[in-house]
């Protein structure tokens, strides 16, 4: 590969990386804004924007939180009295979240105005230039999971 692509592709992984890192800065900011840890931020994100239950292994799953931080989140939401646990029924592992009236409050206060920006930068990209960027990403993280993926298997040897 010639040294001016090599350089090309260096400078763009740094502005991804760093745009990457700048997006969580904002959430994580916005957490601190609100009080709460960056768990509990995604906890009351999730569970006030979703149509269907929600488990902690689910979340676990599709957030790619630890197992631990979830467990410590989901206490103390409970002690708090934000976050209650009913036993899941059938096709459900572990127990449902459902928000407490107070759960729903903070989330409202929180999680709403986080939503309605977020709803208001995507207008501001246009939905066509948003669902590209978001099949974009998508590529990109299978791209990297299968790079990344073949590191841990040489490493395994």
């Amino acid at each position: 590969m010639p040294e001016e692509h090599h350089l090309t592709a260096r400078n763009l992984l740094e502005q991804m990386n760093r745009q990457f890192n700048e997006c969580n800065a904002l959430y994580h900011e916005l957490a601190v804004h609100y009080g709460v840890s960056d768990t509990v931020f995604w906890l009351l994100y999730t569970l006030y924007n979703s149509s269907e239950p929600q488990t902690q292994n689910r979340l676990c799953m599709e957030w790619n939180l630890p197992k631990q931080t979830m467990n410590s989140a989901v206490a103390s939401m409970v002690k708090q009295g934000l976050l209650e646990l009913e036993p899941a029924p059938g096709r459900y592992s572990g127990k449902l979240l459902h928000l407490t009236p107070a759960g729903r409050e903070l989330a409202a206060k929180t999680a709403k105005p986080v939503y309605s920006a977020e709803q208001a930068a995507l207008e501001q990209l246009g939905m066509a230039e948003a669902e590209h960027f978001v099949r974009l990403g998508q590529e990109h993280l299978n791209a990297i999971r299968t790079e990344f993926n073949k590191i841990l298997q040489q490493e395994k040897v």
